[in-house]
């Protein structure tokens, strides 16, 4: 096994590196080998540690909804539907085989059983797009939405198994923290996987991969008031409700993140299968004269504004003096 030279920098607080689906596929083709100067390194988006490293083939990975920066990445895995070449995938978070378990359930029936429980909305971040809580306050004015996260509780605190609290309810209110084209996260492959119909905000394009017979999407509707009612409608008209609940998920019913694994594992050998030399795509010598002449500048800025701090500083003192005199 050809052996490779890789780092990681700029991942989330306690990024466990062992578990990632990037480092795990990786193990899987070569011999990796941990290292401070690496060959290769994969960056995201918590951090400026990836400037360090100019040298380094870069791979940006990125699970939030930021779009790859390809003057500063070799590479680039994100959510964006893009077509850049040899240099970009699309590979959604809910592709990672940490979600196995949910595409396995939406496979089988055992949780596409009529619910007692009405709504849930589990999540922490009280940060995200304000819409959020515009449609927990809008679908909780019909019936109560039990909320199992600590954003909104109000089941005595955060539940300690998201799915099978999940799998008590008819809905569940499945919102991304943002309305960008391409950012489907695992809130609605979650919904669905619990046996829930989702109530969706988010992806203008979630259609392209999932069945809109099968959810309801906030931007298909006009108004709030219109939203709600359709609500109400699949609430209470069971044979409506009971169509939607046994729509297939997808789009094509051969989806499988089986065969996403495959294009993610042949981009990654693609990238350290070829020559060293040759895995090197952005153009160095332009991005090192811009980030000096930005360091420089950023240094002469801070200079002019410590000046500016003493002189006043001094004039005060001398203010000070005089009065005292």
């Amino acid at each position: 096994m050809k052996k490779i030279k890789i780092k990681f920098v700029d991942f989330w607080p306690n990024f466990d590196y062992e578990h990632h689906f990037l480092y795990v596929e990786l193990k899987k083709m070569f011999d990796v080998e941990l290292s401070d100067t690496p060959d290769y390194l994969f960056f995201s988006v918590f951090g400026q540690d990836h400037l360090n490293y100019p040298n380094a083939v870069r791979i940006f990975y990125t699970a939030e909804n930021i779009s790859p920066d390809f003057n500063l990445c070799d590479y680039a895995i994100g959510f964006d539907y893009l077509d850049f070449g040899d240099r970009y995938l699309r590979f959604p978070n809910y592709y990672n085989y940490n979600y196995h378990k949910d595409f396995e359930l939406i496979k089988t029936e055992e949780n596409r059983v009529p619910k007692q429980e009405f709504c849930c909305f589990v999540y922490s971040n009280s940060k995200a797009d304000p819409y959020r809580e515009k449609l927990f306050q809008l679908v909780s004015s019909y019936k109560e939405v039990k909320s199992g996260g600590r954003f909104k509780n109000n089941v005595g605190g955060p539940v300690s198994d998201k799915l099978e609290f999940q799998k008590k309810f008819k809905f569940c209110i499945a919102c991304e923290n943002t309305d960008y084209p391409g950012y489907t996260t695992e809130k609605i492959l979650q919904a669905f996987s619990a046996g829930c119909i989702p109530i969706y905000w988010g992806d203008p394009q979630v259609t392209e991969v999932f069945n809109e017979k099968a959810f309801i999407r906030c931007q298909d509707f006009h108004s709030d008031e219109e939203l709600l009612n359709y609500i109400k409608k699949v609430d209470t008209d069971n044979n409506l409700y009971q169509r939607m609940l046994h729509e297939k998920v997808f789009k094509n019913n051969h989806f499988m993140p089986e065969e996403q694994l495959k294009k993610l594992s042949a981009f990654l050998q693609h990238i350290f299968k070829q020559n060293y030399q040759k895995a090197f795509r952005y153009n160095r010598t332009f991005y090192r004269a811009i980030y000096f002449q930005t360091t420089f500048d950023a240094f002469k800025s801070y200079q002019h504004s410590i000046k500016s701090i003493i002189k006043k500083t001094a004039q005060k003192i001398r203010l000070i003096i005089r009065k005292m005199k």
